[in-house]
């Protein structure tokens, strides 16, 4: 099977429908329309013509028709795109290469309502951990390295790991 690669000048060529209106314009040339028949339906009173709806919807039909028009073969709303996303980007961009191990950091002496606000908050961490001692953590290795013990890791629906040690019968 034979391939052709397509120039990107030829992909990029915008459709024209009617015209010499692209989709997109056509679209935006419709919008006015859309709005306002929501305006004349939704906004008291209803179904009936006030100056105030005909002002909104002249409005919107007016903005609608600048955005519609093509400057430069770019179609307006493409270029106000353009000008907000470069306005929006960040100006400077700061690039460091040194990574916090690297770095000399000026350790400031702390006030003691903070020194104590982090020891309590340590203590209330160190409630929740369990306290093993030198001699189980021995009897754990022993148990761990023994052949006639198996461990088994089990979880539960809630994501807790049991540990299990159970005597291999033969």
């Amino acid at each position: 099977m034979r391939t052709q690669i397509i120039p990107a000048q030829i992909t990029t060529v915008e459709d024209r429908i009617a015209g010499n209106f692209s989709l997109t314009q056509i679209l935006i040339l419709l919008a006015p329309v859309f709005f306002a028949t929501i305006v004349f339906v939704v906004l008291p009173p209803t179904m009936i013509l006030t100056w105030v709806k005909v002002v909104l919807i002249f409005t919107f039909g007016i903005i609608s028709t600048t955005l519609a028009i093509r400057v430069k073969g770019k179609l307006v709303v493409h270029w106000i795109v353009i000008l907000l996303k470069y306005n929006i980007r960040p100006k400077y961009y700061v690039f460091n290469k040194n990574d916090v191990s690297y770095r000399d950091l000026a350790i400031t002496v702390k006030e003691k309502n903070e020194v104590s606000k982090v020891d309590k908050a340590q203590n209330s961490s160190d409630e929740l951990k369990p306290s093993i001692s030198i001699p189980m953590l021995i009897q754990l290795e022993e148990l761990i390295h023994n052949k006639d013990f198996d461990v088994r890791f089990r979880t539960d629906k809630k994501g807790g790991l049991n540990v299990a040690f159970e005597k291999i019968t033969k």
